[in-house]
C-alpha cells in the first residue's frame, strides 16, 4: 500500500471519528476573506456580552450591542434574536453617510442593503452563525472582522 492510499484511508476514517466542527471549518474558509486586504478593518471596541460574562449576568433575550471603529467610520449594530436561530441587525454609520452595506457569511453567501443618509440601516431574517459586515463609502471601504451573531 502506498503512501497516498494510506492518507486517504487515515481521512476517511478520521472524517468518521472526529470530523472537524463546522464552525472551525466556516471560519477556515472564512479566512480566505484576506484577499481583500486593501479595505480598512473596523476594530471591536465593545461588545455587550463580554460586559454580561464578566458581570456573571445572562442576558436571555436582550440585544446585543457591538461597537466598531476603524479611521475613516464608527460602526454601531445591535444584534436581536427573532427566533432560535434567526437575527436581526440594525446599525448605525457613524458619521452618519449613505452607504451600501453587505453582510458576508461563510461559503460566499451575502446579502446587501442600503444605509439611508442618516447612516441607518437593517439586516433581517439572518441564521445564527458567523458573519462580518463590508460598508462600501464613497471613496473608502470598512471590513468588520468575522463576528459570531
Amino acid at each position: 500500500m502506498n503512501d497516498d492510499v494510506l492518507e486517504a484511508r487515515l481521512r476517511a476514517v478520521m472524517g468518521k471519528v472526529d470530523p472537524v466542527p463546522p464552525l472551525v471549518d466556516d471560519a477556515a474558509r472564512a479566512a480566505f476573506g484576506w484577499r481583500t486586504i486593501d479595505e480598512d478593518l473596523a476594530e471591536l471596541m465593545r461588545d455587550s456580552a463580554d460586559e454580561l460574562v464578566e458581570a456573571g449576568v445572562r442576558g436571555v433575550g436582550e440585544a446585543r450591542q457591538l461597537s466598531f471603529e476603524s479611521p475613516a467610520l464608527g460602526i454601531e449594530l445591535e444584534v436581536v434574536a427573532t427566533g432560535p436561530r434567526s437575527r436581526r441587525v440594525e446599525g448605525q454609520l457613524l458619521p452618519p453617510a449613505a452607504a451600501t452595506v453587505r453582510a458576508e457569511r461563510p461559503g460566499g453567501a451575502a446579502v446587501s442593503v442600503q444605509a439611508d443618509e442618516l447612516g441607518r440601516f437593517v439586516l433581517d431574517g439572518l441564521q445564527a452563525g458567523a458573519m462580518r459586515l463590508h460598508v462600501l463609502l464613497q471613496g473608502a471601504q470598512i471590513a468588520v472582522p468575522w463576528t459570531s451573531i
